[in-house]
């Protein structure tokens, strides 16, 4: 209360104090806009001075006579109290007569300003010097050329020492921070650290204010970090300006004085009335503390024992309370009893629901291991069935083959074609697994998909029936993306495929590509996908559709609706394994009897990184060796090793072979004609990688090429070959075993 009777007074000082500090800036503001309009007035004084020392030299015979050489004599005596010499220019700015310190490259940036015969007088903005000088202003006044036709320009400098006693202008505070600027607000002379911001420009919100030719006060902070109340001035004669700050600090000083002498005195009234609110406070807790104490006693629920107290009403809630603590004693007795058989009950129970979770947890992992153990029973049932198919062609191939050359026979050409053929057909179904189990080594490069669709489409149309009409819609502008391009080709091509067995009767096959973006409530709903930008490539047939209920189940390996014998079932999953590990996302819709549209969206390419796309040669010959290269083949299984060498020989290489890496260290070092080394990834002791390392920090020229079955390795992460390693897949055919040792030895 005593607080409250204190505080109208202080309110009213610090009004008062408010009222004192707006006319304080009031007046401040009046002094700053009078002290910057006498610094424009001088400016105008000085730019004055200058221009009558041209006029007077304008009307000068000399010059009207044409005698040049008696002009310049005529300008370097000229006694000058402001300026630093005269120029001569023709109309086109070039120097006639320089009778200046100024070099001609400073001359020739007075052009830039546009000074030139067109105007009476021409006051530029300050122009820095190339010639080591201070920066500087140009003034200039046209001068009859002595014929009659044209005019020349007769002109003078000032720089920042013609300007240091405007700055200091009589009246000017020396805290306050006085500033000389050209019409866009850059300096040619300063009050305060002058050599530092001369031909700098003043701070970005004068410089605006200067631009929009504003006036009054605004708040500034200046280069120094000086919080400052500044104007500007505006000079008539040259249209520059005068910036003049005013320290703020400076300014509130007498506010800041008179505000800590009313927080003492207010600091002085609130301790002398909590002083009195304490002695009020004391009486009354000495009148209630048998309350309180008695109402501590009672939260504890513990029994209130009656006291006296000085206030009767005191007393009289003291007794209440002493009679509901007996009360709550009896009902805590009640409770106790009641909540020890509780607990025994929720024990109980919950000991039973523990058991019954760990036997719905046993049961759910039994059925975890059951779908997996039917998982993988589908998926080997499915790779033993078409291997066996494969292995039946090449074994009774070969052994039809073998019972005719047994018998002298040489007819069989047609076994031999069919052993090949069955095979690629083994080769390729392994390429199929591995592309769906993601570990597939890919090479992925720049590609252009809308190049890559037009090529695609082109074969597709030679290869799907005359009755299935192909469309091809390509977005503009596509962007790039970055994928292994045999990869997409296949991809594309299978779903060609799956679409021309939809559409039995024909029908009409769409492929479009588009630029397109997963936001992030699309990545929340997938979990596999990350938001950004893709590329889009789309396949809409016009077939029977996917069932609905089947539809979860397209991308399972060996999964087809189509007749025994029409199809592996791994088309959609290879596309599928391939799509993921190129971090890419496929989706698919589908309506019985109208048709499917499967989405495929690479990630877009940011950088380039590989080279670009461009598409494949076929039909190439076998190339043989022109220059009998030696070839180092290190494997550790015989029979490949063995196939190996004959097919390199056939190439007619020179070929050494080695059964592991440290044997094969020992061949390298005996035969320095060695140009090439062939070796498996994975091999006991050292492998592949181990020893292509050791091998060429012996010989950092040979050559390296790794052959592998298997992709995860040392060579490959994340499903992508390493950028500085050629590898060739097992298994290969001479053709492509040819290409590849060409393509290395000759990189």
């Amino acid at each position: 209360m005593v607080f409250l009777g204190v505080l109208p007074t202080l309110l009213f000082a610090i009004i008062a104090l408010l009222n004192y500090a707006n006319s304080e800036r009031e007046e401040a503001a009046h002094r700053l806009m009078g002290n910057a309009k006498g610094v424009a007035r001088a400016i105008d004084m000085e730019f004055e001075v200058a221009i009558a020392a041209l006029t007077a030299l304008k009307s000068s015979s000399l010059l009207e006579q044409g005698d040049l050489v008696a002009f310049e004599h005529r300008l370097r005596n000229t006694k000058l109290t402001r300026g630093r010499g005269f120029v001569l220019l023709d109309e086109a700015g070039d120097s006639i007569i320089n009778a200046s310190k100024l070099s001609a490259r400073d001359i020739r940036r007075v052009q830039s300003q546009r000074t030139g015969a067109d105007r009476e007088l021409s006051i530029s903005n300050v122009i820095k010097s190339d010639g080591g000088h201070e920066p500087f202003v140009f003034i200039a006044i046209p001068v009859p050329h002595p014929d009659g036709v044209g005019r020349w320009i007769l002109g003078t400098f000032l720089d920042s020492r013609d300007f240091a006693e405007v700055v200091n202008e009589p009246g000017v505070p020396d805290d306050w921070i006085v500033s000389i600027v050209d019409r866009d607000g850059t300096h040619i002379r300063r009050s305060h650290l002058n050599s530092e911001y001369t031909g700098q420009p003043l701070v970005p919100e004068l410089v605006r204010h200067i631009e929009s030719r504003g006036t009054g006060t605004l708040l500034t902070i200046s280069h120094e970090g000086l919080d400052l109340i500044s104007t500007v001035a505006y000079a008539r004669t040259s249209g520059w300006a005068a910036a003049v700050g005013l320290p703020l600090a400076k300014l509130e000083a007498p506010l800041w004085q008179s505000l800590r002498t009313l927080a003492f005195i207010g600091t002085a009234l609130v301790v002398t009335a909590l002083v009195l609110a304490f002695w009020v406070a004391g009486t009354l807790t000495r009148a209630f503390g048998a309350l309180k104490r008695s109402a501590e006693t009672l939260g504890r629920g513990e029994i209130v024992e009656p006291s006296a107290s000085v206030i009767q009403e005191a007393n009289v809630v003291i007794a209440t309370m002493a009679d509901v603590s007996h009360q709550l004693a009896e009902r805590r007795a009640e409770l106790t009893a009641l909540n020890d058989s509780l607990e025994a009950q929720v024990a109980e129970r919950t000991a039973e629901l523990v058991q019954q979770m760990a036997i719905r947890e046993e049961k759910e992992t039994q059925l975890r291991q059951l779908y997996k153990l039917d998982a993988i029973g589908k998926l080997t049932g499915g790779i033993a069935h078409d291997f066996n198919n494969m292995l039946a062609v090449v074994m009774s191939g070969l052994n039809l083959a073998k019972r005719r050359l047994d018998r002298g026979d040489t007819d069989i050409q047609k076994f031999l074609d069919g052993s090949l053929k069955g095979a690629e057909n083994a080769a390729s179904l392994t390429r199929r697994l591995l592309a769906f189990s993601r570990q597939q080594a890919l090479s992925p490069e720049s590609v252009d998909c809308n190049k890559l669709i037009t090529n695609t489409a082109s074969m597709l149309r030679r290869t799907l029936p005359e009755n299935i009409e192909i469309e091809t819609v390509l977005g503009g502008g596509l962007w790039r993306s970055h994928a292994d391009v045999p990869g997409l080709e296949n991809a594309i091509l299978n779903l060609a495929l799956n679409a021309r067995d939809a559409m039995p009767s024909g029908g009409k096959l769409t492929i479009e590509t588009s630029n397109t973006h997963l936001d992030d409530a699309y990545a929340s709903d997938h979990a596999d996908v990350a938001a950004g930008q893709y590329v889009m490539i789309a396949l809409t047939d016009t077939g029977i559709g996917i069932p609905a209920d089947i539809l979860a189940d397209v991308y399972e390996p060996f999964f087809t609706t189509k007749a025994p014998g029409e199809g592996t079932g791994l088309g959609l999953s290879q596309v599928h394994g391939f799509i993921k590990q190129s971090n890419g996302h496929i989706k698919i819709y589908s309506e019985i009897d109208r048709g499917t549209i499967v989405k495929l969206y690479l990630p877009r390419q940011l950088t380039e990184s590989t080279p670009a796309y461009t598409p494949a040669r076929t039909g190439a010959r076998v190339p043989k060796s022109q220059s009998n290269e030696t070839i180092l083949v290190v494997e550790d299984d015989a029979d490949v090793r063995a196939a190996t060498v004959a097919m390199l020989q056939e190439l007619e290489y020179t070929v050494l072979e080695a059964s592991g890496g440290v044997a094969g260290l020992e061949i390298l070092d005996a035969h320095p004609e060695i140009a090439l080394l062939m070796t498996d990834v994975v091999m006991p002791g050292m492998d592949g990688r181990q020893l292509a390392t050791a091998a060429t920090e012996r010989r950092p020229d040979l050559r390296v090429l790794f052959t592998t079955g298997y992709t995860r390795n040392a060579i490959v992460h994340h499903g992508v070959l390493d950028p500085d390693v050629s590898m060739i897949g097992k298994p290969y055919t001479l053709e492509a075993l040819s290409q590849k040792v060409s393509e290395v030895l000759s990189s």
